[in-house]
């Protein structure tokens, strides 16, 4: 503004030393007109100067994209599982660590979770779970979840993106009955969400005590709710992977998972920087789950809470 005004002054000065010729009308109109236009200019640079104030109010805060350091897990890792109903062999599940990729220019980690029935089982209530989830490598919160349930009649595909920038979550659904229910719909999260199973590998990173109660906000279908991980004691647990010194811990969920989780689900792990799940016990649909490590595969390095193979 004072640059344009600054302009208008300096041209109305060179219309004053016109030759005397120029009658003084004229020099009379040309100062009205200058000042009228210096006023206009300055109400058009008000304007300007309100429409770029309250630009900047509306303007939403970048956000600060969390970083959270990871030594528990890596590429490569595979997690093999033998899943007991009762003292039945129901099925085997996997939890791996698939590849680090790139979704929409982000740098992520694929996650895969995998449930499978077995013989004579799968006669009566067949499972073919896959479950994959692709969290940021550098936050460790969701970008994308993709879930595929095939548990007895009970059928269900869902893919979720998430727009931390939005505090949006877009969810496509197919359910599989008599006939194919499709639906697709958006739900307000908050930035940096997490889906079940990215929040289970975050919480393998955090150190772990007695006591402790560690807190994120989860999203499942159409619910955010605050998740909470209970930290409750140290025992040894024997498995056909060994024996591990284990922390035992109580996620509280909500939401459909693998197997189609009900009740309550304990989880024991290593009570070492690596926070690898040795057993998992819960209520389902058709009874009592038990999960026990069966295989540790992908890693190199030496397990410290292991205390025999």
């Amino acid at each position: 503004m004072i640059k344009t005004i600054l302009f208008i002054l300096f041209f109305n000065n060179i219309t004053l030393f016109v030759s005397d010729t120029t009658t003084t009308k004229i020099d009379f109109v040309t100062e009205i007109d200058s000042t009228q236009l210096v006023r206009d200019t300055i109400l058009a640079d008000s304007a300007l100067a309100l429409d770029s104030n309250v630009a900047t109010i509306n303007r939403k805060p970048p956000l600060i994209y969390p970083v959270v350091e990871n030594n528990a897990f890596h590429v490569g890792e595979k997690l093999t599982f033998k899943v007991r109903y009762g003292f039945v062999r129901a099925g085997t599940a996997t939890m791996s660590v698939l590849k680090e990729t790139e979704l929409n220019g982000n740098p992520v980690y694929q996650i895969q979770t995998t449930a499978e029935s077995v013989s004579p089982f799968s006669w009566v209530y067949k499972v073919d779970d896959v479950v994959n989830s692709f969290m940021d490598k550098r936050g460790l919160f969701s970008w994308r979840f993709e879930k595929k349930l095939r548990e007895g009649s009970y059928k269900i595909d869902m893919f979720v993106d998430y727009l931390p920038e939005d505090s949006l979550a877009k969810i496509h659904t197919i359910r599989y009955r008599d006939d194919t229910e499709e639906e697709r719909y958006e739900v307000k999260v908050p930035p940096f969400a997490m889906d079940v199973l990215a929040a289970f590998y975050y919480v393998r990173t955090k150190s772990l005590r007695i006591g402790d109660i560690i807190k994120m906000v989860n999203h499942d279908n159409k619910k955010v709710y605050d998740l909470e991980v209970h930290v409750y004691m140290r025992e040894e647990i024997d498995t056909a992977a060994g024996t591990f010194r284990c922390l035992k811990v109580e996620p509280l969920l909500k939401g459909e998972g693998i197997f189609k989780q009900k009740g309550r689900l304990l989880v024991w792990l290593t009570d070492d920087e690596y926070k690898y799940p040795v057993q998992m016990t819960s209520e389902v649909a058709v009874g009592h789950i038990t999960t026990e490590l069966e295989k540790i595969e992908g890693v190199k390095h030496k397990i410290p809470s292991r205390i025999s193979e």
